[in-house]
């Protein structure tokens, strides 16, 4: 990947967890980078195909850091404690979920990239409902969904009262 596409996708990913997807433009994003608008436009040629690219990115990433815990954290529990202080993470720095802010503008997108998040919270909810199993819930996919649901939630309450800890308060529960 190009530094420049990678300086788009960086930028474009910080501005939907602070302003949401609809909250920028290309000209905002070639302003903040210093280049031309016909330079975001070359590498992505229409806003659809950032949002894709932004969740896919985001997925691969997600999916890659799950795979390292399955490897490097053997209690199931440890792993779920780890996801929590990643999204803990965002909150304590006034950031939301990429792909909860861009769920929640779903029907301002488009159906290419209401599947890519549907990929994305299914790949994210089968995971968890992996370690739920591990750990032995009678309904590990209810438990996921829950977890997911509580997860979103807490990082909006959080921000509404700009308090962090909100997130690591409710998702105790799950631990």
């Amino acid at each position: 990947m190009t530094d420049t596409k990678t300086k788009i996708l960086d930028l474009a990913e910080c501005l939907t967890q602070t302003n949401g997807f609809n909250g920028f433009s290309y000209l905002d994003i070639a302003e903040e980078i210093g280049i031309k608008g016909a330079s975001v436009h070359y590498h992505f040629k229409s806003k659809d195909d950032l949002a894709v690219a932004l969740v896919e990115r985001l997925r691969e990433l997600h999916m890659t850091i799950f795979r390292q815990m399955e490897t490097s954290i053997a209690d199931p529990s440890k792993r779920i404690e780890a996801v929590i202080m990643h999204f803990q993470q965002y909150a304590e720095e006034d950031k939301f979920c990429l792909c909860g802010m861009m769920a929640a503008e779903l029907y301002s997108l488009s159906e290419r990239v209401s599947n890519s998040l549907n990929k994305y919270f299914n790949d994210y909810q089968n995971w968890l409902t992996r370690q739920f199993e591990a750990l032995g819930h009678e309904n590990a996919t209810l438990q996921a969904i829950q977890f997911l649901s509580a997860l979103e939630g807490s990082l909006l309450l959080a921000r509404l009262r700009k308090s962090p800890k909100v997130v690591s308060e409710t998702m105790v529960g799950f631990l």
